[in-house]
């Protein structure tokens, strides 16, 4: 995984901690929901790279 995408997880972990001490942890609210989404999709995206580069080592 490149370091660029490692650290916008990172980033992106830090703000959806942030987001959800700022509502209480209710994983309900729409904002929390909407970071948290956010950071599934880089992971999601993450993981098809490496998934993608283990594929063409072969």
């Amino acid at each position: 995984m490149s370091t660029a995408v490692t650290t916008e997880i990172e980033d992106m972990k830090q703000l959806l901690i942030t987001v959800a001490e700022k509502h209480d942890f209710d994983f309900q609210n729409p904002h929390v929901i909407t970071v948290s989404q956010k950071l599934d999709r880089l992971i999601v995206k993450a993981m098809k790279s490496q998934h993608s580069s283990c594929l063409s080592d072969k």
